[in-house]
């Protein structure tokens, strides 16, 4: 009777007890975060000339962002985007020089897609806007609300990269067409600015 041969069970077996603290050290490391939020502030501009008229210049826009990871391969990413964001700035009629006060909230929801390269993230989006609008005055108090879109891009920092916190630049243009009192407007133009984000794992 011959003994069963046990040799080419032996490298099997070595190679798993060698591979068991890796598969041990793999699942014990922390996964990357997913889901980020946090707060912006930017600079923007309502592109029609007569409420730049009015209002003068650029004003503050303050928000709250929300991004989740939709697909993530290698350093590509693809992420949806929502955000809502409030401007408001007082200016003064050029005719009778009453007080008057702008207010635009828009909710934004869009794609972004993102190319990360150490600690640098540049990233582009696109997607679609509901803007509220009121203006109030002494002579007549106006509100509304419009669809739009946007486009944006920029750039995100993580300087250090096992604690998830982000610095994300950003540069938007938004379209947002209005009737203010039968009169056509257009309430979206160029914003830039900047956002402090926080990341963790909701799904």
């Amino acid at each position: 009777m011959t003994r069963p041969n046990r040799r080419p069970l032996v490298i099997p077996a070595l190679l798993a007890v060698l591979a068991l603290p890796m598969f041990l050290i793999a699942q014990d490391a922390p996964r990357p975060p997913t889901t980020f939020l946090g707060l912006s502030l930017s600079s923007y501009l309502v592109s029609d000339k007569v409420f730049e008229e009015v209002y003068g210049g650029a004003g503050a826009m303050r928000g709250l962002v929300f991004t989740q990871r939709l697909v993530g391969a290698a350093n590509f990413a693809l992420d949806a985007a929502l955000d809502f964001r409030s401007y408001a700035k007082t200016g003064a009629s050029t005719l009778s020089q009453v007080e008057a006060r702008l207010r635009i909230k828009p909710i934004s929801l869009g794609l972004e897609g993102s190319l990360t390269r150490g600690i640098a993230i540049l990233w582009m989006g696109l997607g679609l806007d509901l803007t509220s609008y009121a203006e109030e005055s002494e002579l007549q108090n106006t509100t509304g609300s419009t669809f739009g879109f946007h486009v944006a891009g920029g750039l995100a920092l993580q300087p250090v990269r096992s604690f998830p916190l982000r610095i994300k630049l950003h540069l938007r243009w938004t379209k947002a067409g209005a009737m203010v009192n039968e009169i056509p407007v257009e309430l979206g133009g160029p914003e830039y600015g900047l956002a402090l984000l926080y990341g963790f794992r909701l799904f």
